[in-house]
């Protein structure tokens, strides 16, 4: 199961100062030859010499937006994490924990992925087992932010391990909607995909 997910960027048009517009599509135009090349001749036999030539610029260049070839798929997966965590606690006291996350999820997260980025980037990452790793990484982290954001809403000192267990769960199905929603090339509803998991978790509970 991924918790891999691509936010959307800012269109580089709707930026008034000319100089971080062209930064913007210099960064959209390296990500793009890499994610083609991935798709051509995947992750490990792509170098970064071969990016920055589909892209049209120079090594160093690339190296000024990206600290590594990795970082072109996994160096924006946290930047909306801190607005989840944010949505988590600000859910009112009376909503249960697991509820509370999915809100959070529909409310920060699911409007913001990307679709065709997400698939794109979901493919990389599945072809390459270094990058697996690395999301790994990623989810788990993800996992102990909402962890904690579960923690801080609870104020209760001995529900640590309960918050943890939830934010796990919440995830994984997040996860698994996001499999399923890739796998029909976006076509069907994302949020329709999250609200049905989390029923599905609802009545197996009970």
């Amino acid at each position: 199961m991924s918790l891999q997910v691509t936010f959307h960027q800012p269109a580089p048009e709707s930026i008034p100062d000319m100089r971080s517009r062209k930064k913007a599509r210099t960064r959209i135009a390296i990500q793009d030859a890499a994610l083609d090349l991935f798709a051509q001749q995947g992750y490990e036999a792509t170098s970064v010499d071969q990016i920055a030539q589909r892209a049209d610029v120079s090594p160093s260049t690339f190296f000024r937006y990206f600290g590594t070839k990795a970082d072109i798929i996994l160096n924006d997966q946290d930047s909306q994490l801190s607005q989840l965590c944010a949505a988590v606690r600000g859910q009112p006291s009376e909503i249960r924990d697991l509820e509370a996350v999915r809100l959070a999820l529909q409310a920060a997260w699911v409007p913001n992925v990307d679709p065709v980025r997400t698939i794109r980037t979901g493919r990389a990452v599945g072809q390459s087992p270094f990058l697996c790793g690395v999301a790994y990484n990623i989810g788990r982290r993800w996992m102990d932010a909402v962890a904690d954001a579960l923690f801080e809403r609870r104020g209760d000192p001995e529900a640590r391990e309960e918050c943890l267990l939830i934010a796990r769960t919440a995830l994984g199905v997040f996860g698994g909607a996001t499999e399923q929603w890739a796998f029909s090339e976006a076509k069907e509803d994302f949020n329709t995909l999250v609200d049905q998991g989390f029923e599905m978790l609802e009545r197996m509970c009970h």
